[in-house]
């Protein structure tokens, strides 16, 4: 089914007020449930990189994490939204977000949108580590697709109030490694509005097929896509166009292992899954290689929160569906199904980490230690 509203190319973006990253708008699409204890971060975040009009889609939330959104609206940090998915009673929320989005005037005001989960953070490799540079690296561009990079979990057990991205550290391998998938790798992208397509969709835009000979396609090291591959959205890239050189997308898919219970309960509390759920763990939990290039941010995000906070409100709010999730993962390990995942993920990542890694020291850490302490690896088969 063609998503609705009217041709993204058919409006030229309105300047936005002169100011920061260049004037440019730049709009991010956020799809959110029960992320609340990571909304603070994953807002700060992308606000000091230069996203400025951050739309958050909200569906079903029981850990206060709509309530805390409210707030963050009413001091005009993002603008938050019930997710229209809500009233049409469908489950494909994302796909609700997406066509809405297609619809939303508010798009061609924008002069760039991206379309992020809440578990993704987009990590600038190139400039002073904002957009704004990322779109003079790419001078010209009419699209940014920039390959996900997944982080495992480091061995990190406790669900803690830290920022991910200093406590998950640890990603696959920049090509190679054991991804079970093979070596596709799936994207997401920055496109121009004005730019020669039809519409938005979670990973990438789709082209005019009357003008995609005009589309300027590039991938995460700015090197153009091949002409014939811009005739449809694009989900994924294989090794020859993957990339990381100006940007990467960092995927906590996993969290810590005591996370990863409220995550698989998010999912699939009615039709429980458990081969499906290792099978997800397995997947994403590949701890290959140290990557911590978006922790030149990590003093300015903690700044950050520590300003947001300042609203008494906001602070409780916070606290709340952090002390909600607490609960939350006691409750699930204590009941015999999920307790018993929670054992399966623990021993299936140390099966696949070495005996002994090696600190900055040249200290010895046992295989279960927190990837914080940790600065090199061993290569495993």
């Amino acid at each position: 089914m063609r998503d609705a509203g009217v041709p993204l190319g058919g409006y030229a973006s309105v300047a936005p007020t002169p100011g920061q990253y260049g004037g440019r708008r730049i709009q991010s699409v956020t799809p959110m449930k029960n992320e609340g204890p990571y909304i603070l971060e994953w807002v700060a975040y992308h606000r000091l990189i230069g996203i400025n009009d951050i739309l958050i889609f909200s569906n079903d939330c029981t850990d206060g994490s709509d309530q805390l959104l409210d707030r963050l609206d009413e001091l005009g940090y993002i603008r938050h939204y019930g997710n229209p998915s809500v009233i049409m009673n469908v489950e494909r929320h994302h796909l609700a977000v997406i066509r809405y989005l297609n619809t939303l005037s508010r798009v061609h005001r924008a002069d760039w949108v991206v379309s992020l989960d809440a578990d993704e953070f987009i990590c600038i490799n190139t400039g002073d580590g904002t957009l704004d540079a990322l779109i003079e690296a790419c001078a010209g561009a009419d699209v940014i697709s920039m390959n996900q990079l997944n982080f495992g979990c480091g061995g990190q057990g406790d669900f803690t109030d830290e920022l991910q991205i200093d406590r998950f550290i640890w990603a696959q391998r920049y090509a190679g490694g054991k991804n079970p998938t093979g070596q596709r790798r799936g994207v997401k992208s920055l496109t121009r509005i004005g730019a020669p397509v039809v519409a938005i969709t979670n990973h990438s835009p789709r082209p005019d097929p009357e003008r995609s000979a005009e589309l300027t396609w590039v991938n995460g090291a700015g090197k153009p896509l091949p002409q014939e591959m811009l005739v449809k959205e694009i989900k994924s890239f294989g090794e020859e166009l993957c990339a990381y050189d100006l940007v990467q997308l960092n995927h906590y898919a996993l969290r810590s292992m005591d996370s990863f219970l409220t995550q698989v309960f998010r999912g699939n509390a009615n039709h429980a899954n458990r081969a499906a759920d290792m099978s997800y763990w397995r997947k994403h939990n590949l701890n290959e290689q140290l990557d911590t290039r978006i922790q030149r941010w990590s003093a300015p995000v903690k700044t950050a929160i520590a300003e947001m906070l300042q609203d008494g409100e906001l602070a409780a709010l916070h606290q709340a569906t952090v002390a909600h999730h607490r609960a939350h993962i006691e409750e699930l390990k204590g009941g015999q199904d999920l307790s018993r995942l929670r054992r399966l993920v623990e021993n299936a990542h140390n099966r696949g980490w070495p005996e002994l890694a090696t600190t900055e020291a040249g200290a010895s850490t046992s295989r279960n230690a927190p990837a914080s302490g940790l600065r090199s690896r061993p290569a495993t088969a």
